[in-house]
């Protein structure tokens, strides 16, 4: 078990300095001190399965300093692993989750799935203790709050981020296997209401995510200041005096044969000349990557049939480029499946013509500094023209949450945690069906070419985001949860 140092980061002054948040800072400082007072001589403890990539370990940090500064005590536990056999497990449990594969789960199953937590035990017993209240992220630690309350009076809460609105075979099939430890726990959360389950119901709060605004991935970047980066990271070609040196990493992207190199190996990606589609996620076939890459050659190949030659709207579809980012497998062998998912990509994408090749980057981002590849993200959805998260399935979705927030439009799937977040043709556009190729791809066309709608849904979007979506609404859900579990009345 490891215990997460959390360093330094903006203080509540600097959030309050910008005027866009000043009202929402405000009201939370007026309420956090009674509920933090009702959490004095008690450790919160959040509790997940790693500290390096993903929404949990991207958000636990902003919240931590935060809540600190209030005088709350928490605290980031990660359970610890090198069991290839329970990464593999958990990931079936997220994909079922989800609806996808399969969801028989053997007693063998639970026998990896519980023997890691139980390894993990001694460790988090050395720092929980009684009175203390544990929240456990996600399926991966779910058995170690059945675990500990066999030594340790504490309250607990699972905490799932992920869901799927609709019923079938397989989600009926993993929520039995995980029904096994629902009686350990006090407290259920959820991000909307339609994943939650029936039994549950009397038993939950929704909490939906929430991003830092002032974080390296969501921070203010002037223009140079994402040039610059993009340079740092071998996505631009260098055209004048660097201020920074180059990261160790770069950025890199796969070329015609299906090899790695670096972005501009073959041909200048000119990623700042075009309008540019973005989608990044990781490699997971639920974000809908190749039906993105498919709906875009599709309305590539049907502007050069139908449209114009010459035209504002011909060149606009004939100069856009797609970007596909995930994590660079280098830096996550522990990913089988995220490498079958990349290899698929690639083979789709060795097929394409050798211009549509130049029009499509297939982008590898290093993963070895965290506040580099933040920054990388960053700079890419500043300069995107559209974000696009086609999830076939989505939690959530802070992709698309982090793009509102920068005031670039997005286009999301019809999937339940982005319906949540987008109101069609108000704070981006939702294109309900991720598969329907034709449809995304008459979707791209029109946004790319109807160019001041999308400068109003995107200004739009940041006012949703503020209002709905930063990390103090979500900071603050959790404060009154916590009061409600401790039936403490605040004054």
């Amino acid at each position: 078990m490891q215990r997460i140092q959390i360093k330094s980061g903006p203080k509540i002054t600097d959030y309050q300095a910008y005027s866009s948040l000043k009202s929402t800072v405000e009201e939370f400082l007026n309420n956090a001190p009674d509920y933090a007072k009702a959490l004095q001589g008690r450790t919160i403890w959040m509790v997940n399965s790693t500290a390096i990539g993903g929404g949990v370990a991207e958000m636990l940090p902003s919240q931590l300093r935060i809540l600190r500064s209030q005088g709350v005590q928490i605290e980031w536990l990660v359970i610890e692993t090198a069991d290839s056999a329970f990464f593999n497990h958990t990931k079936r449990i997220h994909n079922a989750i989800h609806g996808s594969g399969s969801g028989d789960f053997s007693e063998e199953d639970r026998g990896v799935h519980e023997a890691v937590n139980r390894r993990n035990l001694p460790g988090a017993l050395e720092c929980i203790q009684d009175g203390d209240i544990v929240v456990i992220h996600d399926p991966q630690p779910m058995p170690l709050a059945g675990m500990l309350k066999e030594h340790r009076k504490v309250l607990t809460i699972w905490r799932c981020h992920i869901g799927l609105e609709e019923s079938n075979e397989v989600t009926r099939g993993v929520w039995n296997y995980l029904r096994h430890y629902f009686k350990d726990y006090d407290r259920f959360v959820f991000s909307l209401e339609e994943y939650v389950l029936p039994e549950l119901k009397e038993n939950t709060s929704l909490i939906p995510p929430s991003i830092d605004p002032l974080s390296h991935k969501n921070r203010t970047l002037q223009m140079h200041k994402s040039v610059s980066i993009m340079v740092q990271a071998g996505i631009l070609e260098p055209r004048g005096p660097q201020l920074y040196e180059d990261y160790s990493f770069q950025v890199r992207r796969v070329m015609p044969d299906g090899s790695f190199g670096s972005v501009n190996q073959e041909h200048p990606f000119d990623l700042i000349y075009r309008p540019v589609v973005t989608e990044i996620s990781r490699w997971d076939r639920l974000k809908g990557f190749r039906e993105l890459m498919e709906a875009f050659v599709h309305m590539k190949n049907k502007n050069e049939a139908e449209n114009e030659p010459g035209s504002i709207a011909y060149k606009r579809i004939a100069l856009s480029r797609l970007v596909l980012g995930g994590p660079d497998p280098q830096f996550v062998a522990d990913d089988p499946e995220g490498k079958e998912v990349l290899d698929e990509l690639i083979a789709y994408y060795k097929g394409l013509s050798p211009q549509m090749q130049q029009d499509v980057g297939l982008f590898l981002l290093p993963l070895d500094n965290p506040k580099e590849n933040a920054l990388i993200v960053n700079a890419l959805q500043r300069c995107s023209r559209i974000v696009v998260q086609n999830s076939i399935q989505e939690g959530f979705g802070l992709t698309a949450t982090e793009a509102m927030w920068k005031q670039t439009p997005v286009l999301v799937s019809g999937a339940a945690g982005l319906r949540f977040q987008v109101e069609d043709e108000k704070t981006g556009k939702i294109n309900p069906d991720p598969a329907d190729i034709p449809q995304l791809a008459r979707t791209l066309e029109y946004m790319l070419n109807h160019p001041k709608e999308l400068d109003k849904w995107a200004f739009n979007a940041q006012s949703r985001v503020v209002e709905n979506f930063t990390l103090f609404s979500q900071i603050e859900a959790w404060l009154r949860l916590f009061q409600k579990l401790l039936k403490t009345p605040v004054s």
